[in-house]
């Protein structure tokens, strides 16, 4: 197996134990070697397509988060013209087009005969052509069946009930979300991967398939039918959300639905991967997903000669894949990937598509907070804080092709972490866009006010997040409150109004979200006072649930 399986791929793991020997599935014989160019297209003229009927070219779930979010449908989103494309076609038999871009107008051409290229340059919609290497079509195996099991339900809030998992997940108070009933539902991700080996026919996920939780899988190379051999690093990486394993693993969002998406051919590392890419984010945004989860990244390719690259392709335009995954991040999508796993080699920086901009670029700590030396470093280029924030990817727990748990490194891992919570949050705070989504992420990094190079904004806290989001938008979404705060902001004591005389359990918060105050109070009095005397001078947060379940929430200041 090629070394770059494991340096470009984010497959890429670095001292991974559980994927030292994650050979991917061994194809036969090569068929025939095609040649890549990157036609990029003049215009989207006389096309078929109207912004005014999307219908044609997006989902209706596509379309209504548009139009939620007020995100305009322009000729941006427009297919490819069709005409163009079988205008290409014709000039050679040998012309095959693999993949189009919408968002950046342009096709794929894999060819056998290269005699007509020069007819290909003078269409008078060609604008101009670029050569992405060669294509190795190879003979491929054929997939198993699912196994299908079932899912129970999930408790409250019960930490053992995590398994392994426990701990990456509470790096990021992702357990509070959890249990405030945010756990992924009606949320759509989309993950951009190698391959899901095992995936459809182990009983760890047979509930995914059965509840319908898994929408659609599509492959972007060509030749291949199914997204479910040659490699389990999807599989891997997706467990890490999806997995719902009582009491031995459960994932950052166990109820959202998923959809695969192949774009990485696993044995060669080739530019036109990249295409391949940004054809698998149209098709996420297509399909109206929320966020985007992607485990690849691409620093030079296996054709040195031809496109050995240097830093200054990480600026976040060189790479079409980069372009491409900044435009979905604006039409919608929370957009994660993985920083890549190059820091202890020559390359050392970040990899491709991750210095993106707008999107959530993704380092790798530990459970206890410690940078991982493999991972990735910025920052982007151009100067951009890079990564923008870090999960647990080393020592990160996953569930392999066999269902077997084991553990492991790599920035594949701490992406998806980020990418289910993410889902969570959304789902908490449907008001705001994918933009305010990701920034407010950033903002409750442990290092928001002082960023690195090596995990960038640090580790954020989703449960902080929602509390000061939520808060914030709270009277949108609740009647009138039964309680008054005063004095606030506070030097030692807040006292609590109660006209009503609930009896409620309090919970108070720090900006960490961690709880250093929290009790069952009989509040037959008016008024109750809450000591802060021991705690710094900061923002708090102060949950309030009376005796018949209604949860309010409030700022605390103390000065």
């Amino acid at each position: 197996m090629k070394h770059k399986f494991f340096k470009i791929l984010s497959i890429l793991v670095f001292l991974i134990p559980i994927l030292a020997n994650a050979q991917p599935a061994q194809r036969d014989t090569i068929v025939t070697t095609l040649y890549a160019y990157r036609v990029y297209l003049a215009d989207k003229a006389n096309s078929p397509y109207s912004v005014s009927q999307p219908e044609a070219f997006l989902s209706q779930r596509a379309i209504d988060k548009r139009n939620r979010y007020n995100i305009p449908i322009t000729e941006e989103d427009l297919p490819v013209n069709p005409a163009y494309v079988d205008g290409i076609r014709q000039l050679s038999s040998g012309f095959n087009v693999w993949t189009k871009s919408k968002w950046t107008n342009t096709v794929t051409v894999f060819t056998y005969d290269t005699t007509h290229l020069a007819e290909l340059r003078n269409l008078p919609y060609v604008d101009s052509i670029m050569s992405i290497d060669a294509y190795y079509f190879y003979d491929v195996r054929s997939e198993g069946q699912p196994e299908l099991g079932t899912r129970d339900s999930i408790p409250a809030i019960d930490t053992s009930y995590y398994g392994d998992a426990y701990r990456q997940i509470a790096l990021h108070n992702g357990q509070m979300l959890h249990s405030e009933g945010f756990r992924g539902e009606g949320m759509l991700i989309a993950v951009i991967d190698g391959g899901w080996e095992g995936f459809n026919s182990t009983s760890a996920f047979g509930d995914l398939y059965d509840n319908g939780h898994i929408v659609g899988t599509y492959n972007v190379l060509p030749h291949e039918s199914s997204v479910y051999n040659l490699t389990d690093h999807g599989t891997c990486c997706t467990s890490t959300i999806a997995a719902n394993l009582e009491y031995r693993m459960v994932g950052t969002a166990p109820n959202a639905d998923f959809v695969f998406i192949r774009t990485e051919d696993v044995p060669v590392e080739r530019l036109f991967e990249e295409d391949f890419w940004v054809r698998g984010a149209e098709i996420a945004d297509s399909l109206g997903a929320d966020i985007i989860s992607s485990s690849l990244g691409y620093c030079n390719f296996d054709d040195t000669v031809s496109h050995y690259l240097d830093y200054s392709t990480c600026d976040g335009r060189w790479s079409i894949a980069s372009r491409a995954a900044t435009i979905a991040a604006h039409k919608g999508i929370v957009v994660c990937v993985a920083a890549g796993n190059e820091g202890m080699n020559s390359w050392h920086k970040l990899a491709r598509p991750s210095d993106a901009e707008d999107i959530l670029c993704v380092g790798a700590v530990n459970v206890d907070s410690v940078y991982a030396p493999f991972s990735g470093c910025g920052p982007s280029y151009d100067g951009r804080v890079k990564p923008d924030v870090a999960a647990c990817g080393w020592g990160t727990y996953v569930v392999r092709a066999d269902g077997s748990i084991q553990a492991g490194n790599g920035t594949s891992f701490a992406t998806p972490i980020i990418a289910g919570l993410s889902a969570c949050l959304w789902q908490a705070i449907p008001q705001l866009s994918s933009l305010e989504i990701m920034q407010i992420i950033r903002e409750s990094g442990n290092q928001y006010s002082n960023p690195d190079t090596l995990t960038g904004y640090g580790i954020p806290n989703f449960y902080q997040a929602w509390l000061a989001h939520h808060t914030d938008a709270i009277s949108e979404y609740q009647e009138p409150s039964d309680y008054t705060l005063y004095p606030n902001p506070c030097t030692d004591r807040v006292t609590l109004g109660n006209a009503q005389g609930h009896a409620v359990r309090y919970c108070l918060f720090n900006l960490n979200g961690q709880i250093v105050d929290a009790t069952w109070a009989p509040m037959s009095d008016e008024v109750f006072t809450i000591n802060l005397s021991g705690q710094a001078s900061g923002i708090f947060f102060l949950q309030i649930q009376n005796e018949k379940g209604r949860v309010e929430v409030f700022k605390v200041v103390k000065k």
